[in-house]
């Protein structure tokens, strides 16, 4: 109420009223911040005048005990000072009265322990977000960390982030970025799960990038069959799980020595199966892994299975929203990429031609097109009975990645080869030594960059193979 400028400053710093103790100091603050947005001057007679007008000049003290604040202090020179003595004893108070509520549910028998811990949780870091301050900073004070970071990448030879495992899809990612929302989305049977499975491996088994797979729809026993699956290429999944295994017992014994692999190198791919968790709970539990040791890679099988904030649970629209808007938050606060599954509507099966998947077909909610960073639908012309892709080579154990959004690069299309039954992914036309390499695929294929062309760079550009009928969109 003194000087202009550290009205500025304390708006910048603070924003919530009940940083102040005092219901006088609330009501007092919140006139300041209302003068603020109105572009009005602050001063004490404004002050005093908006309180007025808002009914709550006898709730903060009547004009005397405004008038009275501006004797306590000569200038506003340290007004930044006191706004951090504010903001720690704010901090006290929350801690104080966390406590206590954590203690009296405690006691409530009729609260899920771990709901308890992710609304305490969630408690800690809403208040860490009312305190955290992050003062902009200049184009030369960033200037000399972008440079090193530049550097850095370029020794990474284009591959920045966590490793996909499919050299083309590394290609147009540089690797799953930290602090990104992948969404990889496709109707049932178009192999969301094994893909899943071969990026996990991929970064922890081939990259030793300690992964967390939050399965809501499978066991865990049965991920880590499918797991398996992948390293014993005599047997597929369905017989891993059904127990046929020619040489009996016996067999199994070298089964699992092939196996070997997963028991040496598994210790850094972790599997959570908790049914129904809510995005409070997965993101509690991803910020203890993290504590305990960083994370590189976190999984979500799927969202449309994962509980959303309790205030959003009359609508699922909201519920859906508040749970993309939480893994998007849960990349940027562990700095780690997050990839989540889900499912498409039925408007796919229904749609003419090749039934190729469009953003509108997401279920449930517009919000994970708008937080994604990047969306991935898959997409195998095999299950539609298409045979052959317009370059002549066949659909058949090939699946199409189509990257149909991608904020921080090109969208386009990867093709790649596929053993569903060993659920293995591999590059198009490069599969495993164990298996039958695919026959008619080109390996010079390069995707055709959709929308970052101009028609004469299209022209001029490989022809990329889409099945063998006129597209609906």
């Amino acid at each position: 109420m003194l000087e202009a400028d550290a009205a500025r400053i304390l708006l910048s710093l603070i924003q919530n009223p009940k940083i102040f103790y005092s219901e006088k100091h609330q009501a007092i603050f919140t006139a300041i911040a209302l003068l603020s947005e109105e572009q009005r001057p602050i001063d004490q007679l404004t002050v005093v005048d908006r309180l007025r007008t808002a009914g709550t000049l006898e709730r903060a003290g009547g004009v005397g005990y405004v008038a009275g604040l501006t004797m306590y202090i000569n200038g506003g020179g340290h007004i930044d000072g006191h706004c951090r003595l504010l903001q720690e004893a704010f901090g006290q108070r929350t801690v104080i009265q966390l406590g206590t509520r954590v203690v009296q549910l405690g006691y409530d028998a009729q609260r899920d322990p771990l709901e308890i811990v992710a609304e305490a949780e969630r408690e800690i870091q809403s208040f860490y977000r009312a305190v955290e301050q992050r003062p902009p900073l200049s184009v030369a004070d960033e200037f000399g960390a972008m440079f090193a970071q530049l550097r850095l990448d370029v020794e990474k030879k284009g591959l920045t982030g966590v490793p996909t495992g499919l050299t083309k899809l590394n290609e147009f990612t540089g690797g799953w970025q930290c602090g990104d929302l992948i969404v990889l989305a496709g109707r049932p049977a178009m192999g969301k799960t094994a893909v899943m499975l071969h990026f996990a491996r991929a970064a922890s088994l081939d990259h030793h990038k300690r992964t967390a797979i939050f399965s809501l729809e499978m066991p865990r026993r049965q991920l880590v069959q499918r797991l398996v699956a992948t390293e014993v290429p005599r047997y597929t999944n369905s017989d891993l799980r059904q127990g046929k295994v020619a040489g009996g017992v016996e067999e199994v014994r070298q089964l699992e020595q092939q196996a070997e692999r997963l028991l040496r190198l598994g210790g850094r791919l972790l599997i959570d199966d908790t049914a129904g968790i809510s995005i409070a709970q997965l993101r509690a539990k991803c910020h203890r892994l993290h504590a305990e040791e960083p994370l590189g890679l976190i999984l979500v099988d799927y969202i449309q299975l994962m509980q959303g904030e309790q205030k959003a649970k009359s609508n699922r629209e909201q519920e859906i929203s508040s749970i993309s808007r939480g893994l998007k938050e849960l990349a940027k606060e562990l700095h780690v990429p997050v990839i989540a599954l889900s499912q498409l509507s039925r408007s796919v099966e229904t749609r003419g031609g090749t039934k190729r998947p469009q953003l509108s077909d997401l279920r449930e909610s517009g919000a994970i097109e708008q937080d994604a960073d990047a969306i991935v639908f898959l997409w195998r012309g095999e299950y539609y009975k298409i045979d052959e892709y317009d370059d002549g080579s066949p659909t058949k154990d090939t699946v199409v990645l189509d990257i149909a959004k991608h904020r921080n690069g090109d969208v386009g299309e990867v093709f790649a080869g596929c053993q569903l039954k060993h659920g293995l992914i591999y590059d198009f036309g490069q599969g495993p030594a164990e298996f039958p390499k695919l026959t008619g695929a080109d390996d010079a294929y390069q995707p055709r960059r959709i929308g970052t062309s101009t028609s004469s760079d299209f022209e001029q550009s490989p022809r990329h193979p889409i099945a063998k009928q006129d597209l609906p969109f």
